[in-house]
């Protein structure tokens, strides 16, 4: 699986470093709301391509699977972005702020 990474923060670096060092992940791109930490990042973890907004990386064709790494509070709104655009999705936990948002994103 080709993967990327939404959000450039301290447990997306944990994953990023930890993802290297397995050889059958392929970390293809980042995304962050400034394109300066999203190629500080991508230059840090050895990844090819650093987007500035997560509709890039949603729309990213060499991406498979998105582990979000954003703020609790965004995890709703972005996996229902990826999942829309047919990415997989590995959240980090709280995967929603309710249970409506959860019953949102599996419908």
């Amino acid at each position: 699986m080709r993967w990327g990474i939404l959000s450039t923060g301290t447990i997306a670096k944990n994953f990023a470093q930890t993802a290297g060092q397995m050889p059958d992940v392929q970390m293809q791109a980042v995304a962050s709301r400034s394109r300066e930490s999203a190629e500080a990042f991508a230059k840090a973890y050895d990844i090819p391509k650093a987007h500035d907004n997560s509709e890039a990386l949603a729309n990213d064709p060499n991406v498979d699977i998105v582990y979000v790494a954003t703020p609790h509070s965004r995890h709703a709104e972005d996996m229902k972005l990826l999942i829309q655009a047919g990415k997989h999705v590995l959240c980090e936990k709280p995967i929603a702020k309710t249970v409506e948002e959860a019953e949102q994103m599996l419908a």
